[in-house]
């Protein structure tokens, strides 16, 4: 899958686009195709490893995840074995502070996680664009 990419804390100019391996869900999370994300205040932070603070909680010498991303909306493409409440095809959109690797073509989430249904008639833009905003 394709995903953004990075390595070390830094400006927007240490990002790449790079192939990853398909994330595998376990148990209790769900398998998310992402049809959007934002870059927004969070991300920045996150990118540049400032406040320093923020290294607590996204990796302190270099970032624990080569994705980043803190938000998304997309739709439910595989449940692990212990997910009941939500079903393949299910729109959601929802966010991570902590990081959640986003910025990819999938990624995994888990389902008791801070997420919730798109509402019928709006789009996934302004589902994501809702979170932070």
């Amino acid at each position: 899958m394709k995903s953004v990419l990075r390595s070390s804390y830094g400006a927007p100019s240490i990002l790449t686009v790079g192939e990853l391996p398909l994330p595998i869900s376990k148990p209790d999370e769900v398998l998310i195709r992402v049809h959007c994300t934002t870059v927004n205040r969070t991300d920045c932070g996150i990118l540049r490893g400032k406040p320093f603070l923020i290294r607590f909680f996204s990796g302190l010498r270099k970032p624990s995840s080569p994705t980043p991303g803190t938000d998304f909306a997309g739709e439910i493409e595989s449940n692990g074995s212990e997910v009941t409440v939500l079903a393949v095809g299910d729109r959601l959109f929802g966010l991570g502070d902590e990081g959640i690797a986003s910025q990819a073509e999938f990624m995994t989430f888990k389902a008791s996680g801070s997420m919730t249904k798109i509402p019928k008639g709006i789009d996934y833009t302004v589902a994501v664009a809702s979170l932070e905003g």
